[in-house]
């Protein structure tokens, strides 16, 4: 029976039980969102080990603070039962996605690109997670990569011994040959289980299986790294010197960090050439993250009082003549086995004897699955007064995937609007378009990658977006996707904004925003930051975090979102607008920062972000707060000229919008509704500006019944202006 509450937060459903802690979903009525929440079991309380441990998972996470790692978000105590509550993540796992069908190569570089830095910030910090496996890999909604469950991670500092008393751990498919004797371990270890991940990814099969956990063991220790061409020979040759590389016995053989790795995987993802000898980190990772012998760091104090141990040796030194996995070299491969059997079989079923072994895989009665956002979350202390606010919105079950739109290939109709003729807009991670009527509906494409930040490229016949890190282009004729170039180490790509006549572009990458010219032969080479700070563009600004952005009409000046302290202490999303006519000449003048003390947005107290604004490019903006469904909220106008915000009705008072854009012309706005009164079914309405609260009646884009399914879509809708 699951309990009804921990602390403030409201049990929904037990989401997965382990070795040493069941996890549940649950609701956060302070914060109106979806959390996780880690439990330690009452049979387990009496053991002061478990407790330590777990404490210690909780410390840990909070001691990265890493986007690619799953973010403890609070830690308490019921009635003695301590827990810490997580992010929800919707996107499921790793494993999930492993089946009999590979991954594509181009998708598993995506993915160890973004975790690689997490994990050698984690080892640089003196952290090696231990378990690494496709099940502690989690997906956010946006179909982000995360690291999650540190319950057995090891800390180098002043440690004889791990919480649970025993020199073996992990999981026997994704263990090192070194974990699995009980040797000391850095984060070499966690580099041999990726490449062990890798393999599962790009083949659809473990490397090495056996009819027992020993059996398993055994074979890490003893065996060669099965060649992965003979399951998939469609791979590169040079897949195979990655993970060879990566699984060698040897750990002083194995790359010297994950970002190492990854870059060695997307050097082959991309068709280059592979040259192991010269490989080094892609430019913008920090010196410190690209060693992964564990070095010393400087922990918080820990719960436990036991005194720290002797300084830790130097894994770099040769091995003492008396090491075990050097034994069979006098004694022979047949005394060999005799002895890592029996040291397997003691650690395997000692585990087995005691529950609380991570050596056995935990059998999850759900996915487990953490709540993700599109912006990083911000916990806020609880207002001291609230404005009087609707009924918060009931959170329904997500439906079913997207039916294939089932829309003729007609050409649309040349209607023009407001100055534009066709929309381009997103459904179901797909771009499509469709006149301004809602006439002639077409899927430009069926690749199914998140993708944002849509544009129209200035010949009209491309849409250029964001997907993941790569900025793509699909022509609307032929339906053909190419990449113009991709940022593979970055952890954001927030925008890629070209400017009115088409001659620059405003990017924000890793939070920093750079303006340089739009030459596609140039930015095709540009893949760091780095790279784009040798453009030597007309501006570039690192002092403040950059999110989205937008120009005015005459190229001179840039509206962003950026993250700065609010007025109640906290950090929120504000827009700010610059004039950059002079570039880095002088400082930017700023001409404008709001909502901040100009007007009030429903929602935006306890949620402070700006999901989706635009601007007319001279004095007018459009702008939603966050009220449900992860960007859905009150629609505001802000007159620049006036410095004067105020909510804005197209459709009565009342919630939800999001998405608002202006027409080419200034004389139109589309935007994406959803009526909280009725539920959560999306419509695009395309409409008269002028005539917003004039009494005029309203008929949404003619789209097929039920098009939108997710009631989270983000359609962000952008019009192609008439030549």
């Amino acid at each position: 029976m699951n309990p009804e509450k921990f602390g403030r937060y409201e049990i929904k459903a037990e989401l997965g039980r382990g070795g040493m802690a069941t996890v549940y979903q649950a609701y956060d009525p302070r914060f109106e969102r979806e959390v996780a929440i880690k439990v330690l079991p009452r049979e387990m309380l009496h053991d002061p080990q478990f407790r330590t441990r777990f404490e210690r998972e909780a410390k840990t996470i909070a001691m990265l603070e890493h986007p690619a790692i799953v973010p403890v978000y609070d830690f308490g105590e019921e009635e003695g039962q301590p827990y810490f509550v997580m992010r929800y993540m919707t996107g499921g796992s790793l494993s999930d996605r492993i089946g009999p069908v590979p991954l594509n190569l181009a998708e598993s570089a995506r993915i160890f690109t973004r975790l690689a830095p997490a994990m050698d910030e984690a080892h640089a910090k003196g952290i090696v997670h231990r378990d690494l496996k496709p099940g502690n890999i989690l997906f956010d909604r946006l179909e982000e990569p995360y690291i999650s469950d540190f319950g057995i991670v090891k800390i180098t500092e002043g440690e004889t011994t791990n919480a649970t008393g025993s020199a073996i751990i992990g999981t026997p498919s994704y263990m090192s040959p070194e974990q699995a004797q009980g040797e000391p371990v850095d984060g070499r270890a966690d580099i041999y289980a990726l490449g062990v991940i890798l393999f599962e990814m790009l083949s659809g099969q473990k490397p090495y299986n056996a009819d027992t956990p020993m059996g398993v063991v055994v074979k890490h220790i003893t065996e060669p790294v099965p060649n992965i061409l003979e399951i998939n020979p469609s791979l590169p040759p040079e897949v195979e010197t990655v993970i060879q590389k990566a699984m060698a016995k040897d750990k002083a053989a194995r790359f010297a960090s994950c970002v190492q790795l990854a870059a060695a995987l997307e050097t082959v993802a991309r068709g280059k050439s592979l040259d192991l000898a010269t490989l080094t980190p892609p430019r913008g990772i920090p010196p410190a993250a690209q060693t992964v012998v564990a070095r010393h760091a400087q922990l918080p104090v820990h719960t436990d009082k036991s005194p720290a141990s002797a300084t830790q040796p130097n894994l770099r030194q040769a091995a003492p003549k008396s090491n075990k996995n050097r034994l069979w070299i006098g004694l022979g491969a047949a005394a060999v086995l005799i002895c890592v059997a029996l040291v397997a079989i003691f650690f395997i079923f000692k585990d087995r004897l005691f529950p609380a072994s991570p050596l056995a895989e935990a059998t999850p009665t759900h996915t487990l699955a953490f709540q993700p956002s599109a912006t990083p979350e911000i916990v806020l202390p609880p207002p001291t007064s609230a404005p009087s606010l609707p009924p918060n919105p009931s959170e329904t079950p997500a439906p079913s995937p997207t039916p294939t739109a089932t829309a003729t290939a007609t050409t649309p109709a040349a209607l023009a609007l407001g100055g534009a003729d066709l929309i381009a807009f997103l459904n179901a991670k797909n771009v499509y378009i469709v006149g301004v009527d809602g006439n002639g509906l077409e899927q430009l494409t069926s690749d199914g990658t998140i993708k944002h930040d849509l544009q129209w490229m200035p010949n009209g016949k491309e849409v250029l977006y964001i997907s993941g890190r790569c900025i793509q282009i699909v022509d609307i004729g032929t339906k053909e996707t190419r990449t113009l170039t991709c940022f593979a180490t970055a952890e954001y790509l927030d925008a890629f904004r070209l400017s009115p006549d088409g001659k620059q572009v405003a990017i924000s990458l890793n939070r920093e925003l750079y303006v340089v010219d739009f030459d596609q032969d140039t930015l095709a080479k540009a893949h760091t930051r780095s790279d784009l700070a040798a453009m030597n563009g007309c501006f570039t600004q690192t002092k403040l975090v950059a999110k989205e952005v937008r120009w005015s009409k005459d190229g001179q000046k840039l509206a962003v979102v950026i993250l700065a302290p609010g007025d109640s202490g906290g950090i929120v999303d504000m827009l700010r607008v610059w004039d950059i006519h002079r570039c880095n000449a002088v400082e930017p003048v700023t001409l404008d920062t709001f909502p901040a003390s100009r007007f009030t947005m429903i929602g935006y107290d306890k949620n402070p972000s700006i999901p989706s604004f635009d601007w007319d490019g001279a004095t007018m903006f459009l702008l939603n707060s966050t009220y449900r469904n992860e960007g859905f909220g009150y629609l505001y106008k802000y007159d620049m000229e006036k410095f004067k915000g105020s909510p804005l009705y197209p459709l009565g008072s009342t919630c939800c919008y999001r998405d608002a854009r202006w027409s080419p012309d200034g004389s139109y706005v589309i935007f994406a509704f959803q009526d909280i009164n009725i539920g959560n079914t999306i419509q695009l309405f395309y409409i008269n500006y002028g005539t917003i609260g004039a009494g005029a009646v309203y008929k949404p884009l003619p789209l097929p019944a039920d098009f939108f399914t997710d009631r989270s879509e983000k359609p962000q809708p952008v019009l192609r202006p008439v030549p």
